[in-house]
């Protein structure tokens, strides 16, 4: 006779939890995040006044002296005057983003960086601006000054020879604006763009006339002329310097260089 083969058969008990149990746990868990953040912010509170006490209250760390630096004509007691600085006090209480705001707040000053050499002393490294051209933003008022971001910079006798930024009327220009016409920011791009491809010295502008809707009318201090649309100043400045190489290798005497037609045929018309 063939014998039967039990089945293995499994029981599952099936448990239901009461709604009072599930909110009891819910309310546990919550409990016990409520008092790990309790006891995490305890925590932070000690870790800080224990640090305060072997950091910003300990004499040791007296700020004794203070080095600032700067890279142009700014003197370093004048720039301790404007960070409102001086000797005393603990060298970690010292707000590094409101010492950074005060000498931020002159229109010379680009960056600041800050930094501690322990024990005693606070080096403060700054980065001047430096005066890109030349703004005639009113009728027979003296030029203003701006960096290659546009930002206006009181005059002096060395920023005359700069390059002449004209053809615009603003009716108010202060020293730490920066300037938001489009006219302007783009005769900039023009001379940043000659500065980081490395061709200042064989394009020097005299001056940029703004006048026009559609171009930007340059002319170098040689005297040529070069219309720019307003658009695309690196490539246009390469085209101009390109154009103009191949000008002196044939014995050319140009005139004008019109930049504003695409493709790399520029017209150019010689006297």
């Amino acid at each position: 006779m063939a014998v039967k083969k039990r089945k293995n058969t499994k029981y599952y008990a099936k448990t239901k939890v009461s709604k009072g149990t599930s909110a009891q746990r819910g309310t546990l868990v919550l409990l016990a995040v409520f008092l790990s953040l309790v006891a995490l912010f305890g925590v932070y509170q000690v870790l800080t006044f224990t640090g305060s006490l072997f950091l910003s209250r300990n004499p040791f760390f007296e700020l004794k002296n203070i080095e600032i630096r700067s890279d142009g004509r700014l003197s370093s007691s004048r720039l301790a005057e404007y960070a409102k600085l001086k000797v005393g006090g603990n060298i970690f209480a010292i707000d590094f983003d409101e010492l950074r705001s005060n000498l931020k707040a002159v229109p010379l000053v680009e960056s600041v960086r800050i930094r501690r050499k322990l024990p005693d002393t606070l080096v403060v490294d700054v980065v001047e601006r430096v005066a890109a051209a030349q703004i005639q933003w009113k009728w027979r008022a003296v030029p203003f000054l701006v960096d290659r971001n546009g930002i206006v910079l009181p005059t002096t006798r060395s920023g005359q020879a700069l390059p002449l930024i004209k053809g615009i009327k603003l009716d108010q220009l202060r020293p730490g604006e920066q300037i938001a016409d489009a006219g302007v920011r783009y005769a900039l791009d023009i001379l940043s763009a000659c500065d980081d491809l490395g061709l200042s010295s064989q394009l020097s502008f005299k001056q940029f006339d703004l006048r026009y809707p559609d171009y930007i009318n340059a002319t170098l201090t040689d005297g040529i002329s070069a219309r720019f649309p307003r658009h695309s100043a690196s490539n246009k400045v390469v085209r101009l310097a390109a154009t103009l190489q191949v000008a002196r290798e044939r014995g050319l005497r140009v005139k004008t260089v019109d930049l504003v037609p695409e493709g790399l045929n520029t017209p150019v018309v010689e006297y």
